[in-house]
């Protein structure tokens, strides 16, 4: 804004395959979602590609270098940024010239510039600490103060991840699940012996339709659903667990018997 001083913040994306895997910004904005100026280098990246500069990877270009040129590059590296390296470089050149150290039983050294390997698993950043923080916070407001409608935007962005095959999607909706088991009222409800409010129940009937969506899709590896079910076996053991009607129960319905047997089975 023109009225407002102007700021100069320190952005830095990683990414992986055409992903974003991970983002820092010296805004200091905590969300669930990026920043303005994370958008905004992304933008710029999309728009001018030629403007952003490819380098090989640090490990390639250290390879290239004689004994001084290295010690020139390290020490121009700490003076640069002493106060922030300084302690963690004099840490590493002890452990370096120590033969019995852990850092010299390990062959090679990281290089966060070369990327992930291919058969990594990767997938977009999603920050789980600032989803469990909201969720958390929408539910403490018992429904109202606009907490409600919050809270059925995140289950909207996670039905717009399953339509892009986003696998942040099903990390993000357990997420919520686990605030929604935490929750404190569902042990007050059951000790009460009374039915949670309709509000609340309509925010657990989506939980479970986006579930159904999430365990249900042909996408999916074997591996997923197996693990999903764990998960969902997991929750509903809990004892302040909701039943689908309003009740509280500890048993999942049989659902073996409704299953195609016999030679129809596979279809």
């Amino acid at each position: 804004m023109q009225s407002e001083p102007e700021t100069v913040c320190n952005v830095a994306i990683s990414f992986d395959r055409c992903k974003i895997t991970s983002v820092t910004c010296s805004c200091g904005n905590k969300d669930i979602f990026y920043c303005a100026h994370v958008v905004a280098l992304s933008l710029y990246r999309i728009r001018k590609p030629d403007r952003v500069k490819l380098h090989l990877p640090i490990s390639e270009t250290l390879f290239q270098m004689n004994r001084d040129q290295l010690q020139k590059f390290v020490q121009y590296l700490i003076t640069v940024h002493h106060t922030e390296v300084l302690p963690t470089a004099q840490k590493l050149a002890d452990e370096i010239l120590s033969q019995n150290s852990e850092i010299n039983q390990v062959h090679g050294a990281p290089d966060p510039t070369a990327g992930a390997s291919i058969d990594d698993e990767n997938c977009w950043h999603l920050d789980e600490e600032q989803v469990q923080e909201q969720v958390k916070l929408f539910l403490s407001q018992g429904g109202y103060h606009g907490s409600g409608k919050q809270l059925n935007l995140l289950f909207a962005k996670v039905r717009e991840m399953l339509k892009m095959r986003d696998s942040n999607g099903a990390r993000m909706l357990t997420l919520i699940t686990e605030q929604f088991m935490a929750d404190p009222r569902l042990s007050l409800w059951r000790q009460q012996g009374t039915a949670m409010t309709d509000k609340y129940r309509q925010l657990w009937d989506e939980l479970g339709a986006l579930w159904m969506c999430i365990v249900l899709n042909p996408h999916c590896k074997l591996e997923q659903k197996a693990s999903w079910l764990k998960q969902l076996k997991k929750w509903n053991n809990v004892d302040v667990c909701p039943w689908e009607d309003g009740n509280h129960g500890n048993e999942l319905p049989n659902l073996t018997n409704a299953l195609p047997q016999g030679a129809n089975a596979n279809q």
